[in-house]
C-alpha cells in the first residue's frame, strides 16, 4: 500500500541521521589519528554527536474530549498491530496525558503516577526522574492483545470526595451546577496523572515521540504541559470534530494553549477535522464534498488560519482501511493528505534544523 508516507519519511530521516553520525565519528577518528584535535572542536563534535543520538521528533496531539484524537493516533501510527492499540471509544477515553517513545535502556513498559501527586510541591520534571514513584506495567510486545489490555489502564477512574476533586482541580462546582449536579458527595476522577509508555515500535525506534493530551481540563491544571511539553513539540496536531465544527471549548483551547505553544507562528501545526464519516452521503457525493468544504472554511475563519492547514479525515475509517488493506476506504478517509503534510512539512523542517 502507498499510505505509509509518514513511516517511510521518518525511517529515511532516521537512516540519514545514523549515516551522518557515522561520518562525523569517522572524521573525529581521522582528526585523532593525525593529531589535529583541540579541546574546543572536540567538545563541539561531542555535543553534535550527542544531539544526533538523542534526537526525537515529537508530535503533540491536542483536542477536547470526543474529537477522536486517540483513534487518529491509532490510525496514523499503530494500524499494523491489527487492533485498536490505544483505548478509543465514544465519550471520554484518554484520561491522563501520555507520552509514547522508545526507551532502549528501560525496556517495554507503561509507567503511571497517581493523580494525588498534583497536590505535592514537587516539580513534575523531578517526579519523572524518580522511577520509584511510578507504577509500572510491563508490556509483551509479541502479544498485541496483552498490550491493548494494558493500555486500558490509561482510562482508569476512581471516586473521591468532592473536596478532594476540587483540590486536585478536577471539579468545577459552577460548571457542574449548569449540568444539574449540585454538591455531590463523591466525584469520578482519573486515577492517574500521567503515563510514560515505551515499546519498540518501528516509528518510535526511528525517533518518533507522541504526546497525547486529554482535553482542556488537563491543559488548564497541568502547567508542565503548556509551559514545557507543548512548546517543545516539533508539531502540534489540533483535532476538531466535523459534526460540531469549532465549539466554545475548542476555541478556548486554541487561544489559550495551542497558539501560545506555537507562538502564533502556525509553523509545525496541523488542524485535523475528524469524523467526516458522520457526514458521508452516498446518495449526494457533491453535497457531501460541499458540506466538508464549508465546514473547513468556517473552521479556518473561526481559528484565524488558512484553509490549507485544515485536514478533513475519518480516523475511524482510516484505521479500518489499514487493518483490512482496503485502498478504496483509505482514500475515502482522506488521511493520506495529512500523512503527506506531516512527512514533508514536519520531518523536512526537522532535518533542516539538524543540518543547521
Amino acid at each position: 500500500m502507498e499510505h505509509l508516507q509518514f513511516s517511510d519519511k521518518l525511517c529515511e530521516y532516521s537512516n540519514w541521521r545514523t549515516q551522518l553520525s557515522n561520518t562525523i565519528e569517522r572524521f573525529q577518528g581521522w582528526r585523532k589519528r593525525y593529531n589535529l584535535e583541540d579541546a574546543n572542536s572536540a567538545q563541539t563534535i561531542s555535543i553534535i554527536l550527542q544531539g544526533l543520538s538523542q534526537d526525537r521528533i515529537t508530535l503533540a496531539f491536542v483536542a477536547e474530549f470526543s474529537r477522536g484524537k486517540t483513534e487518529l493516533i491509532n490510525a496514523l501510527f499503530f494500524a499494523e498491530s491489527g487492533v485498536r492499540l490505544l483505548p478509543s471509544s465514544p465519550g471520554r477515553t484518554t484520561m491522563c496525558p501520555a507520552e509514547l517513545f522508545f526507551d532502549e535502556e528501560g525496556g517495554n513498559y507503561i509507567r503511571l503516577i497517581e493523580i494525588e501527586t498534583r497536590c505535592e510541591d514537587v516539580p513534575f520534571v523531578q517526579l519523572k526522574q524518580d522511577v520509584d514513584r511510578w507504577t509500572q506495567i510491563n508490556l509483551d510486545c509479541e502479544n498485541p492483545l496483552q498490550m491493548q489490555a494494558a493500555f486500558k489502564e490509561l482510562i482508569a477512574v476512581k471516586r473521591v470526595p468532592r473536596q478532594t476533586a476540587i483540590a486536585l482541580g478536577l471539579f468545577d462546582e459552577k460548571e457542574a451546577a449548569e449540568q444539574g449536579i449540585v454538591n455531590p458527595e463523591t466525584v469520578e476522577i482519573p486515577r492517574w496523572r500521567h503515563a510514560l509508555i515505551s515499546f519498540p515500535h518501528s516509528l518510535l525506534k526511528a525517533g518518533l515521540a507522541i504526546l497525547d493530551t486529554p482535553g482542556l481540563n488537563a491543559l488548564g491544571s497541568e502547567p508542565e504541559l503548556t509551559l514545557s511539553m507543548l512548546p517543545s513539540a516539533h508539531a502540534i496536531v489540533f483535532v476538531l470534530a466535523a459534526d460540531t465544527g469549532v465549539t466554545k471549548s475548542d476555541l478556548n483551547m486554541w487561544n489559550n494553549h495551542v497558539c501560545r505553544a506555537t507562538n502564533s507562528s502556525k509553523q509545525g501545526l496541523a488542524i485535523v477535522m475528524n469524523k467526516i464519516d458522520a457526514m458521508w452521503d452516498d446518495l449526494d457525493k457533491d453535497g457531501y464534498d460541499h458540506s466538508i468544504q464549508s465546514q473547513v472554511a468556517a473552521s479556518a475563519e473561526a481559528l484565524g488560519i488558512v484553509e490549507k492547514l485544515i485536514f478533513p479525515v475519518s480516523a475511524k475509517q482510516a484505521l479500518l482501511a489499514k487493518i483490512k488493506n482496503d485502498e478504496g476506504l483509505l482514500e475515502r478517509s482522506r488521511i493520506n493528505a495529512l500523512e503527506a503534510y506531516l512527512s514533508e512539512g514536519i520531518i523536512n523542517q526537522r532535518q533542516k534544523i539538524m543540518v543547521d
